[in-house]
C-alpha cells in the first residue's frame, strides 16, 4: 500500500482554513455574471454615494436652512414607501436586466439634469426638490428588481453570499463616495460631484449590457422555504406575506429600519452634546459605522450554508440595542466608536440576512414583488423614522431617546428569539437555517 494512503489523515492548518473561509468569502465572485455585475455596481455607487453627500450640502449652501435640507431628504425618501412594490411588480413581470437598463438610464439622465442645474447656477430648492423626488421614484422602481436580479446571477448555493457581498459593495461605496466628494467639493464645487455620477452609470449599464444572463421562468417550482419544499406558485403575495417564518422577518426588519438608524440620524447632535466634538468626530464615527457595515457584509459571506441565519439576525438585533444604549451613555470617543462600529456590523448583518432569508422563502415569480414589499420595511419608513428621532430627541432629551428606540429593539429581538425558539421546539429539524 502506498504510504501517503497508509498514513493517518492530517486535519487542516490554521492556514489552510483561513484560506477556505477567504475561498468562501468570495465564493460568488468565481461566477462570471456576478463578478461582471459587482465591479459595475462598486463604480457606480461610489458616484451615487458622492451625489448622495453633495446634494444636502448645495442645499444648504443656497438656503442656509435645515427645513429645506428636511423638505429634499423628505422628497427622495418618501417614494421608497409608495413605490417599491410597483418596482416588484415590474421585476415580476418584465426581465429584470431590462428594468435595470432603462432605471439606470433614466437615473443617469437624473444626475445630468442636476449637474446643469448646478453648474450653470439655476438652483433654486423647488427644482432640487422636485429633482431628489425624480432620484427617490428611480430609487424605488430599481431597488425590487436589483435585488431580486441577484438569485439571477448566481446558484442557490451562493445566494446568501451573493446578497452579503452585494452589501459589502454597498457599504465599501459609502465609504469611498462622501470621502471624495469632500474633496472634490472643496477643490471644484458640488456640479463636479454631479457629474461624476452621471459619468458613472456608463460602468453600471455597460456592465448590465454585458451579462448573459437567462430570465428564469416563473412555472420553474423550484424548491424554497426552511424544508426545500416546493413553491407554491398559485399562492397569493399576501399569503406569502402571512406565513409567520416570513412575517416575523419582516416585521423584524420594520422596527430596525425605524428604531434602530436613530443613532445614525442623531449623530450631528450626539457629537455635538454629549462628545463635544466637531465635525472631524462626525466624520470618524460615519467612518467607523461604514467600516462596520463592511466587516458584517463579509463576516456573513463568510458564512457556510446559511448555518444558523435566522437565530443570526435576532442575535444582531440584540446587540444592535446594546451597541445605541452604549453610544447615547457614552462621553469616549473610543467607547463610541467601538459602539457605532457594532452597531453598523449588526445592521448589515440583519438587513442582508432578513434579505437572504426571504429571497429563499419565495418562489421566482412573486420574488420582486416580496422584495418590493421587504424594501419598503427596510428603508421604506426612513421619513418615520427620521421625524420620530428629530421629535424626541427635542422632547426628552438624545440620551433618553437612543435609550427608548434600544429598548425597542430589544424587545423585538428577544420577541423574534422567542418565537425561532417555539417554531424549534415544536417543529424539530425544520428550521434549517
Amino acid at each position: 500500500m502506498d504510504q501517503k494512503e497508509s498514513g493517518p489523515a492530517k486535519d487542516p492548518g490554521p492556514d489552510q482554513n483561513k484560506s477556505g473561509r477567504f475561498r468562501q468569502t468570495f465564493a460568488s465572485l468565481k461566477e462570471r455574471n456576478f463578478r461582471i455585475y459587482a465591479t459595475g455596481q462598486l463604480i457606480s455607487l461610489i458616484g451615487t454615494w458622492m451625489q448622495i453627500t453633495a446634494l444636502p450640502w448645495l442645499v444648504y449652501t443656497i438656503t442656509k436652512s435645515a427645513s429645506a435640507l428636511g423638505m429634499v431628504s423628505f422628497a427622495g425618501s418618501l417614494p421608497l414607501l409608495l413605490l417599491t412594490y410597483f418596482g416588484g411588480t415590474l421585476a415580476d413581470k418584465f426581465d429584470r436586466k431590462k428594468v435595470l437598463i432603462t432605471m439606470q438610464s433614466l437615473a443617469m439622465v437624473q444626475a445630468v439634469l442636476l449637474f446643469a442645474v448646478a453648474f450653470y447656477g439655476l438652483t433654486s430648492i423647488y427644482l432640487l426638490v422636485a429633482l431628489a423626488l425624480f432620484s427617490g421614484c428611480i430609487t424605488a422602481l430599481d431597488l425590487p428588481s436589483r435585488q431580486a436580479f441577484v438569485a439571477d446571477l448566481v446558484g442557490k448555493e451562493n445566494l446568501t453570499n451573493a446578497i452579503s457581498l452585494n452589501s459589502a459593495i454597498w457599504n465599501s461605496s459609502r465609504m469611498i463616495g462622501p470621502a471624495l466628494a469632500g474633496l472634490i467639493i472643496g477643490l471644484f464645487g458640488e456640479s463636479i460631484c454631479f457629474g461624476i455620477n452621471a459619468f458613472s452609470f456608463l460602468a453600471s449599464l455597460g456592465t448590465l449590457m454585458a451579462l448573459k444572463v437567462v430570465p428564469k421562468k416563473a412555472d420553474e417550482n423550484e424548491p424554497c422555504g426552511e424544508a426545500d419544499q416546493p413553491c407554491k406558485e398559485n399562492e397569493s403575495v399576501l399569503q406569502v406575506m402571512l406565513n409567520p417564518a416570513l412575517l416575523s422577518v419582516l416585521l423584524l426588519s420594520m422596527i430596525t429600519s425605524t428604531f434602530g438608524f436613530t443613532h445614525g440620524i442623531l449623530m450631528p447632535v450626539i457629537v455635538d452634546e454629549i462628545l463635544k466634538g466637531s465635525a472631524e468626530t462626525l466624520g470618524i464615527l460615519s467612518a467607523a459605522a461604514g467600516l462596520g457595515a463592511l466587516m458584517g457584509s463579509l463576516t456573513l459571506a463568510g458564512t457556510k450554508n446559511n448555518q444558523h441565519l435566522r437565530s443570526t439576525i435576532g442575535l444582531a438585533c440584540l446587540v444592535l440595542s446594546l451597541a445605541i444604549f452604549t453610544l447615547g451613555q457614552s462621553a469616549s470617543l473610543t467607547l463610541s466608536i467601538a459602539a457605532v462600529a457594532l452597531a453598523g456590523a449588526s445592521v448589515s448583518m440583519q438587513l442582508s440576512g432578513g434579505m437572504s432569508i426571504v429571497q429563499h422563502t419565495v418562489s421566482n415569480s412573486m420574488r420582486g414583488r416580496i422584495m418590493g414589499v421587504y424594501s419598503t420595511c427596510m428603508i421604506g419608513f426612513a421619513p418615520f423614522a427620521a421625524m420620530l428621532a428629530g421629535t424626541l430627541g427635542s422632547s426628552i432629551g438624545v440620551t433618553a431617546t437612543l435609550s427608548l428606540c434600544a429598548a425597542v429593539v430589544a424587545g423585538s429581538a428577544l420577541l423574534y428569539l422567542l418565537y425561532m425558539l417555539y417554531t424549534r421546539l415544536t417543529n424539530p429539524g425544520k428550521d434549517r437555517h
